[in-house]
């Protein structure tokens, strides 16, 4: 009975040891939670380990009591490891540790805050400061570049008033010496302006006198003097005029004109049924009289010669043989006098007289389209080329170019007033 019941105690004891072993264990692994697969294992090893350590604790136990009987030892409370005692202050540690670190970085927002604030109120206050400078910089700098304008205005009066006595001066110097180049140079340009101007109001041309003008022009741009800068200007003014004025092509209508008084001897005359002399007032019109008419006038003369040949009236009979109207002689004088009238146009070209000129070529068509053939050829050929030629006009309305002179005639009475003022 006393082996009975020793058997159960000393099974008691070796399981009280094994809790021990398997607390101290586990008191040594603290960091099971942090890896439960690891701590899992090792509690598994460690039971393994703790039911072995068991097992031979039991078979020793056993053998002990088979050989020699021992007391019931005492149960004794096993000291906590220094992992477990170190635990808890460890752990307030750091909590303390975690609300100061959480207090320091509350108390830092809030500094950084202010400090934020007070920066932006010194770049603010900056700001402000130098806005004021700038806008009183920017008012002073428009204040003196005002002042710098007006003195820049006053200065360019001032000079020009200096350059204009200066010019007085030296045009005053000039005007007491003797006459010089330039002074040739001026009367010549006034003999060009002259004739240009009689060449527009006599010939009523435009070319010859442009290129009058034009020399004019050349002369005074050689002359250094500013005095005659109007007289410049106004001959511009001139030569402008003229250039706008529109351009005849008088060589081209006179040989036209030479080209029609070729074809006159081609002419045939209209045949007529009987045989008529011609009036004797056109009888008068020989070689003679011709040339006479030419010495005093042409006009005159071939107005007289037309006024007796429009009393001329020709009659043709269709039922008798027809004969020519004029006798030989007589056509020569009708084809003289159509050579003169061509001719007579041609000089109205060349004298730009347009009554005279259009009075010729109406002479001229009447006397074709009187004596001659009308369906042929030569005929047709001759009344369209004097068709042509009438709507030529050989006078343009020609502008008036004495600007120039008068300006140089001003020059002229300015230098003499100088003139005078130097001399007293």
């Amino acid at each position: 009975m006393s082996d009975k019941k020793k058997q159960p105690q000393e099974e008691q004891a070796v399981e009280v040891e094994a809790k021990e072993v398997e607390a101290t264990e586990v008191a040594q692994e603290p960091d099971t939670d942090k890896n439960p697969e690891s701590s899992t294992a090792d509690a598994e090893e460690t039971t393994d380990n703790t039911d072995s350590s068991a097992e031979s604790a039991v078979a020793d136990k056993t053998e002990e009591s088979t050989a020699e009987p021992q007391a019931e030892p005492k149960k004794e409370k096993q000291p906590a490891t220094w992992p477990g005692k170190l635990a808890l202050p460890i752990s307030i540690i750091a909590l303390g540790a975690s609300g100061y670190l959480y207090w320091l970085s509350l108390q830092q927002s809030s500094t950084t805050a202010q400090n934020n604030a007070a920066i932006e109120a010194q770049v603010s206050t900056s700001l402000s400061d130098a806005r004021s400078s700038l806008d009183k910089v920017m008012s002073d700098v428009n204040q003196k570049l005002g002042q710098l304008q007006s003195q820049s205005q006053s200065d360019k009066a001032e000079t020009q008033k200096l350059n204009d006595r200066l010019t007085k001066s030296i045009q005053q110097v000039k005007a007491t010496q003797q006459t010089s180049r330039a002074d040739w140079q001026l009367a010549e340009v006034e003999y060009l302006l002259r004739l240009a101007n009689q060449r527009v109001l006599m010939e009523r041309t435009a070319d010859g006198a442009l290129q009058l003008l034009k020399s004019a022009d050349k002369i005074i741009k050689e002359i250094d003097d500013t005095g005659i800068y109007d007289v410049r200007k106004a001959l511009a003014d001139d030569i402008a005029s003229l250039e706008a004025v529109p351009k005849l092509d008088t060589e081209g209508v006179f040989l036209k004109l030479g080209a029609l008084n070729k074809q006159v001897p081609n002419l045939r005359l209209i045949p007529i049924s009987e045989q008529r002399k011609l009036p004797e007032l056109l009888e008068e019109v020989t070689p003679e009289a011709i040339e006479e008419s030419w010495a005093a006038g042409l006009q005159e003369s071939w107005g007289n010669a037309m006024n007796k040949l429009d009393k001329l009236v020709v009659i043709q009979h269709r039922d008798e043989p027809i004969e020519p109207l004029l006798s030989p002689q007589q056509t020569y004088y009708l084809q003289q006098n159509l050579h003169l009238m061509l001719e007579q146009a041609q000089l109205a070209l060349l004298q730009n007289k347009q009554a005279s000129y259009d009075a010729s070529l109406n002479k001229a068509a009447d006397w074709v389209g009187t004596y001659f053939e009308e369906k042929d050829g030569t005929t047709q050929s001759l009344l369209r080329g004097i068709g042509e030629l009438k709507e030529v006009k050989v006078t343009a309305e020609m502008p008036d170019i004495s600007g120039s002179l008068r300006a140089l005639k001003g020059y002229f009475a300015y230098m003499t007033k100088l003139k005078e003022q130097g001399a007293s």
